[in-house]
């Protein structure tokens, strides 16, 4: 569990209609979801449905519902049902895709659909109930919008001519409120205290309207350009995001504040005060009261995604071709950790979808065709490669080096390494106090520290084949092929860690740390300089070598001695034949003893690029 200190909380007061499953979380689309421990970067499983998957999954009673849209290839365009334990299939209804988060209305889900229908759905058979159109030029998006079901009514917007529509649990239309001009396809409705929130367009100019459940206008916010994404509200005012601003606007329809702001379809999550809302490459975070910035957080491409917030973190994903799901500290905005998807070449994984977080599980879709449910506990398996030399740690403004072939140096190497097809990077964090006895001990690894469980005692602590480790994890040296463990838990067993790092060493006699290249001509050469660390004192050999973009080789050599514990930057030079082809070359750099030379390879660094001309 993480530590979480509460502030100043703003009251989530919820309606009766709360209840109801939707996009958000919830009728107010405040983001705010329970878990009873921080979700780590550890898959409980990944379920292909093909095509893109815009949509949030929405969880309710085991069960796990969203649509796909588009696609390439082998395209099953389908509303889905998923077991959210184990991620099967359980129906597919291939009638409806879309980009549209499902709401559910007792034994019915309803939903949106490319071609412009809304349609109600048994939420046991997937069979259709009933279906009702509503847009009537679905171009690209069709219902696009995620239906809001609130006091036995579902509401949804029509992008084409801002229209909020009210249809009764029979899927008969009771009334519709038009303003006339295009608004955001994905923008959805919320409520509050009787009253409906939903994005405008009247003659070109961008509105935030209320209306109250029979439909009639309560008022009109003008806003500055289109609004890009949903309103929410903490029940004191709605928070809405256009291109240009953000705004927050009291219950009675006047401004509270506004702030310039690069909106997105990124929905606001407002908890603890605050506002927590994602942007062209950055999320940031607004104290709810006055629009003060409290912090931003850059990441790696632009967020579409909606914020969910739980336990005191904040989990939301990036639209860039490596779409990233990222988890951030609430209070302080710092990243815990990311899960990074790596498509293959000309393959794009963009993240649109929003986390949904239930039952200590968080589900998101992607790009990629796969929904993807993360848990709090679990083990994680890294294979690391550690050469000789040091790094340097920054702990309470200290600045510490550290020997890289130690259990610190091993973590500190897993910390950015790919586990089922992603890249996995997490925070990890230090306690000096007891440096000068026994060296630094773990304070946190993903944000989790120190804490305590149904009355026990739960940290991190470091293991090896033989038992518990009793010094810091950079006071202990590894050996050439040796595991090391790091468990968080009692401290009784490697089996009650309820997160456990398991790191595979293999710890290099020598290593290559980085590889630099000038370009050159042909008839010319090029020149490497490689920074090569031994264990040992010892002659050695470093072979630059690789091809171009033709297939034409190129190669250097250079033979040196190294003293125990130095580290020396290698001149390599090669050379470039008259009738080489020009181009891009990619090369690497490797290290042998000299006496092996050129049996055994000890390590391979790269690659590098260069050009020949």
């Amino acid at each position: 569990m993480r530590k979480f200190a509460l502030i100043s909380l703003t009251l989530i007061m919820l309606t009766a209609a709360a209840s109801a499953t939707t996009f958000h979380g919830d009728v107010q689309r405040t983001g705010n979801f329970t878990a009873s421990g921080e979700i780590i970067p550890h898959l409980a499983w990944k379920t292909q449905l093909t095509g893109l998957v815009g949509a949030s999954p929405v969880y309710y009673n085991g069960h796990i519902y969203v649509t796909n849209w588009f696609g390439w290839g082998d395209w099953q365009p389908g509303l889905y049902s998923l077991n959210a334990t184990t991620g099967s299939v359980e129906w597919r209804n291939a009638t409806i895709s879309g980009a549209s988060s499902v709401a559910v209305f007792g034994n019915l889900l309803v939903v949106g659909d490319i071609t412009g229908m809304l349609y109600y759905v048994d939420a046991a058979s997937g069979d259709i109930v009933k279906a009702v159109k509503l847009e009537s030029s679905p171009l690209w998006w069709g219902i696009a919008s995620s239906p809001l079901v609130y006091n036995g009514s579902v509401y949804v917007t029509t992008f084409s001519n801002g229209t909020l529509w009210k249809i009764d649990s029979d899927g008969n239309v009771v009334w519709r409120y038009t303003t006339g001009g295009e608004i955001g396809p994905y923008t959805s409705p919320s409520a509050f205290k009787g009253l409906v929130f939903f994005a405008g367009n009247e003659s070109g100019n961008g509105l935030l309207v209320a209306v109250n459940e029979s439909g009639v206008e309560q008022w009109k916010f003008p806003v500055d350009g289109k609004i890009t994404n949903s309103p929410s509200t903490d029940g004191q005012r709605v928070y809405v995001a256009t291109e240009t601003k953000l705004y927050a606007v009291n219950l009675d329809g006047t401004e509270a504040w506004s702030v310039a702001f690069s909106g997105t379809m990124s929905t606001a999550a407002v908890a603890y005060g605050n506002v927590y809302i994602g942007s062209d490459g950055k999320l940031y975070c607004f104290n709810a009261s006055d629009g003060t910035k409290k912090w931003e957080t850059a990441v790696n491409g632009k967020i579409d995604s909606s914020p969910a917030v739980a336990g005191g973190v904040v989990y939301f994903a990036t639209n860039t071709p490596e779409g990233t799901l990222y988890a951030v500290d609430a209070l302080s905005g710092e990243v815990l950790w990311y899960y990074r998807l790596s498509p293959p070449s000309g393959s794009y994984y963009n993240i649109m979808s929003s986390p949904f977080i239930a039952e200590n599980k968080l589900f998101i879709g992607a790009d990629s065709g796969y929904v993807y449910c993360f848990e709090t506990s679990g083990s994680f398996e890294f294979n690391v490669t550690l050469i000789p030399g040091k790094f340097e740690v920054l702990v309470n403004g200290n600045s510490y080096e550290v020997n890289r072939t130690t259990a610190l140096g091993a973590l500190y190497e897993s910390e950015n390494h790919t586990v089922n097809g992603a890249k996995v990077w997490f925070e990890v964090s230090l306690d000096d106090s007891w440096y000068s006895q026994y060296g630094f001990f773990i304070k946190t690894i993903m944000g989790l520290g120190t804490d305590q469980i149904d009355g026990n005692w739960i940290y991190w602590s470091v293991w090896n084949e033989t038992g518990q480790i009793s010094v810091g994890a950079d006071r202990y040296n590894l050996n050439q092929k040796e595991t090391v463990y790091y468990c968080y838990g009692d401290g009784s067993s490697l089996n009650s860690c309820l997160i456990l790092l398991k790191i595979n060493a293999d710890v290099k006699p020598a290593g290559i740390s980085s590889l630099e290249l000038s370009n050159g001509n042909r008839g010319g050469n090029i020149t490497a300089w490689v920074n090569v660390t031994s264990a040992s004192t010892d002659w050695y050999v470093v072979v630059v070598s690789g091809v171009g973009e033709q297939g034409e080789a190129i190669a250097g050599i250079s033979t040196f001695r190294l003293n125990a514990g130095e580290e020396l930057r290698v001149p390599v030079l090669i050379h470039i034949p008259q009738l080489a082809d020009q181009g891009t070359y990619s090369l690497y750099a490797g290290v042998y003893r000299f006496s092996e030379y050129p049996a055994n390879l000890i390590h391979l660094y790269g690659p590098a690029s260069c050009e020949v001309s």
